[in-house]
């Protein structure tokens, strides 16, 4: 005779098999983001940013890869309104090095060449400044959006992700698209989604741009804000 008290017990046994049998496995999903979402959160990383500092490189080569300009550069910017781009470009063979600078004390935005005077401006405008590259416009740019036009690095078209690399020891996205017409290729920290590399493929040259010892939300010396060209031969940017 069958123990009902036996009996009952088996049946919740088979019961519990069978759900767990039926029940789906759970599997840890880490989800790669859009290539939109990636964009945005490079622009609201440089929009939230109270401050930031690096110490960048780009390298311009011609269409049969020789080397065309090497610029070093160095920015510094402190919200609301102060503002620094030092660059130093020198050509192949050697030569003089020229050096640009445009910065702001927070009153007044200044711009100064080591073969132009001091002039003053209304405020930081990089687009159609007539000085610089295209290195100056795309990170400056995402941290103020009036030092530009109406076309920030975020604005990419036709954008993909291209997969996933490790630069210089940070992990990165790597994203492609297009920018004002040219093709770009662009390397965001994973952690930061700071611009770590770009490379620019224009009609007559390609530009490489490189972004070093990136400082966001670190306090900066406003006396860096108050430079002097009669106090300059050239030396900046390497610290």
């Amino acid at each position: 005779m069958i123990n009902p008290k036996h009996l009952a017990m088996s049946i919740a046994a088979a019961s519990l098999l069978a759900a767990s049998v039926r029940a789906p496995v759970a599997h840890a999903q880490t989800d790669t983001p859009t290539v939109g979402a990636l964009l945005q959160k490079m622009a609201s990383t440089y929009a939230e940013a109270h401050s930031y500092t690096d110490n960048s490189v780009a390298n311009y080569r011609n269409p049969d890869g020789s080397e065309r300009l090497a610029v070093e550069f160095k920015t510094w910017f402190a919200r609301p309104a102060h503002f620094r781009i030092d660059a130093k470009s020198t050509r192949p063979g050697g030569g003089t090095p020229r050096r640009e600078v445009m910065w702001s004390d927070g009153s007044m935005a200044r711009s100064w060449a080591s073969d132009k005077p001091v002039s003053s401006r209304p405020k930081v405008q990089l687009a159609g400044s007539g000085m610089f590259g295209t290195y100056a416009y795309h990170v400056p740019t995402l941290l103020d959006a009036s030092f530009g036009g109406t076309k920030r690095l975020h604005d990419m078209t036709s954008a993909e992700l291209a997969g996933e690399e490790n630069f210089e020891g940070t992990d990165c996205y790597r994203i492609r698209g297009e920018f004002q017409g040219s093709p770009y290729e662009l390397w965001l920290g994973k952690a930061d989604h700071a611009v770590r590399k770009l490379i620019a493929k224009y009609r007559d040259h390609e530009m490489e741009e490189i972004h070093r010892e990136i400082n966001l939300n670190s306090a900066i010396s406003l006396e860096v804000f108050r430079f002097a060209p009669e106090l300059e031969a050239v030396p900046p940017p390497k610290k």
